[in-house]
C-alpha cells in the first residue's frame, strides 16, 4: 500500500472513531435507548414498598389511587421508557368504544362486564384519528390502590392510527379499579418503525396527546376535560401536564342494546358488500379513484403523443437518433453503471419501506415475519450493490455515487414516514454509513479494474459495514 493510501486509510479510521463516539456519548441522554429483548432476561420482579416510597406518585380518582406516571420495560423502576400522559376516569373498554366507534360501551349487569358498541369506525375526514387494534412490546406502571395495594400492571390493550411499519400514533391503555371506580391512564407518542434498530423509534409525545384530546372532547359520554400538573415531563417534548377527561355515569345494557347492534352491523356491512359486488369485482375509495384515474389520463396522453410521433417520423429520422445515442455518453457501460449505482441505492431504503407496509395490509399480525424477510435485503443489497456495479479506477466517482444515492434515499425514507427532525446522534451515525458504503464502492471499483489486492481493504469495508449496522441495534442510536 502506497504511503498515501495509509495516510488516507488511517485518517478514515480516526475520523470514524471520533464519530462513534460522539454518538455514544451523545446517546446516553436518550431514554430507551437498550433494547429490551436483548438484554432482558425477562420481567423483572416488582420493587419493594421502599423503593415505591422513593418515585413519586400522584393521585388518581376518587378512591384516590396513585399513579407512576411513566411506563417502563420491566417490572422496574430503573428501567422507565414514556410518561403517561392522558388519564381518562373510566374503564378501558369504555375508553376504546368511544375512540375506535365514537360510541359508548355500557355496562352489563347479568354478566358484569362491559359491552362495547358496535358501529362505524371515526372517519379521519370529519377531524377524528381511525383507531385500530395495535401490537407492540409490553410495558408496565406501578398503581397504589386501596385494595390490592401497590403492583405493577401490564397494559388492557394497544390502539394505534396509522401503520406499524410506517409512521403511527401509538396507545397503550392501563385500566386499573373497579366499575364504580376505575380509571384508565393512557401513554400515548407517534413513533415510526426504524430498519436500522429493529423497533419503534419515538418522535412525540405531546402531538399525539393533543389527538387523543380532541377525540375525547368530541364524546357526548365525555363530561370534562381538564389538565393536570404530573411533574412528568422533560421526555422528548412532554411537559408534565396530563390531560384529564371524566365519563358520564355508565348506563345499563338494555337486552337489545350490544347484541342486536351488532347484528344489525353486520347486516349493512353485508348489504354493502353486496351492493359493491354488484358493481364490479371490487371497489376502491374515493381518493384512490382519483388516483387511479389520473395515472390512466397520464398514460393515455402519454400514449397518445407517442402514438403521433410514431406515425409522423420519417424511418431514417428514428435511425439517425438511434445512431447518435449509440455514440453519446447514454450508450456508455460506465455511464449506465454510474446512472444503475446511483438510483438502485436511492430505491433501496423506499423498496424495503415500501414491501414491508404491503405485507403488513396482507398479514398485519405478523410483524416479525415480515422483519425477518426484508431486514436481510435491507442488510445486503447496498453493500453488494456498492461492491458489484463499479468497474473503472474512478474511485472517487463511484464513493460520491454511493454516498449521495443511499444518502437521498435515506432521507426520502424519513420524508415517506413523516420524520422531518432527528438527533444529532442519529445523524453521525447514517454519516458515517455512508461513508462505509463509498469504502465498499471503492472497493468494488479497484476489484473490477485493478489488479491491485484487496485482501486487507474488503474484509475491512466489510466489517465496517457490520459494525455500524450493529451499532443501532446494541445501543439503539
Amino acid at each position: 500500500m502506497r504511503p498515501r493510501a495509509r495516510r488516507s486509510g488511517g485518517l478514515v479510521v480516526l475520523v470514524v472513531f471520533v464519530v462513534l463516539s460522539t454518538s455514544a456519548v451523545s446517546s446516553v441522554s436518550v431514554v430507551d435507548v437498550t433494547p429490551g429483548n436483548l438484554f432482558d432476561s425477562g420481567p423483572a420482579a416488582p420493587d419493594g414498598v421502599e423503593e415505591a416510597r422513593d418515585v413519586g406518585l400522584v393521585s388518581v380518582g376518587i378512591e384516590e389511587d396513585r399513579l407512576w406516571p411513566f411506563t417502563s420495560r420491566a417490572k422496574s423502576f430503573d428501567t422507565l421508557t414514556l410518561p403517561i400522559n392522558l388519564v381518562v376516569k373510566g374503564d378501558p373498554a369504555r375508553v376504546r368504544s368511544l375512540l375506535v366507534y365514537s360510541q359508548d360501551a355500557r355496562w352489563d349487569e347479568t354478566t358484569e362486564s362491559w359491552k362495547e358498541a358496535a358501529g362505524e369506525q371515526a372517519s379521519s375526514e370529519a377531524g377524528g384519528a381511525v383507531w385500530g387494534p395495535a401490537t407492540g412490546a409490553d410495558r408496565y406502571t406501578y398503581v397504589d390502590t386501596e385494595g390490592p395495594g401497590g403492583r405493577w400492571v401490564d397494559e388492557s390493550m394497544q390502539l394505534h392510527d396509522g401503520t406499524y411499519f410506517g409512521s403511527r400514533v401509538h396507545l397503550r391503555l392501563y385500566g386499573v379499579g373497579s366499575r364504580n371506580a376505575s380509571w384508565t391512564a393512557i401513554q400515548a407518542h407517534r413513533d415510526y418503525w426504524d430498519w436500522f434498530r429493529l423497533r419503534h423509534t419515538v418522535t412525540s409525545l405531546a402531538g399525539p396527546q393533543h389527538a387523543v384530546e380532541r377525540d375525547l372532547m368530541d364524546q357526548p359520554a365525555v363530561v370534562d376535560v381538564r389538565r393536570e400538573r404530573y411533574g412528568n415531563g422533560g421526555v422528548f417534548d412532554a411537559d408534565g401536564w396530563v390531560t384529564v377527561a371524566e365519563l358520564a355515569p355508565p348506563q345499563l345494557a338494555s337486552d337489545t342494546s350490544v347484541e342486536d347492534q351488532a347484528v344489525e352491523s353486520e347486516l349493512a356491512a353485508d348489504a354493502e358488500r353486496d351492493d359493491t359486488s354488484d358493481a364490479g369485482v371490487f371497489s376502491v375509495g374515493t381518493g384512490t379513484t382519483h388516483r387511479l384515474t389520473s395515472i390512466a389520463l397520464f398514460a393515455f396522453v402519454v400514449a397518445g403523443v407517442g402514438g403521433i410521433l410514431a406515425t409522423s417520423v420519417d424511418g431514417n429520422d428514428i435511425d439517425a437518433v438511434v445512431e447518435r445515442l449509440e455514440r453519446s455518453p447514454v450508450a456508455d457501460d460506465r455511464f449506465q453503471r454510474s446512472v444503475a449505482l446511483f438510483l438502485a441505492l436511492i430505491a433501496v431504503p423506499l423498496v424495503v419501506r415500501a414491501a414491508a407496509l404491503a405485507l403488513e395490509g396482507i398479514a398485519p399480525n405478523h410483524p416479525k415475519v415480515i422483519a425477518g424477510l426484508l431486514y436481510p435485503v435491507f442488510v445486503f443489497a447496498p453493500p453488494y450493490l456498492a461492491l458489484r456495479i463499479p468497474n473503472d479506477a474512478a474511485t472517487e466517482r463511484w464513493f460520491s455515487l454511493a454516498f449521495l444515492g443511499y444518502g437521498i434515499g435515506l432521507v426520502a425514507d424519513f420524508a415517506f414516514v413523516g420524520v422531518s427532525v432527528v438527533p444529532i446522534d442519529l445523524v453521525l451515525h447514517r454519516f458515517v454509513l455512508l461513508v462505509s458504503l463509498g469504502l465498499l464502492a471503492v472497493v468494488g471499483a479497484r476489484r473490477a479494474a485493478t489488479t491491485e489486492s484487496t485482501t486487507v481493504a474488503l474484509p475491512a469495508a466489510v466489517g465496517l459495514w457490520v459494525v455500524l449496522l450493529l451499532w443501532p441495534l446494541l445501543l439503539g442510536v
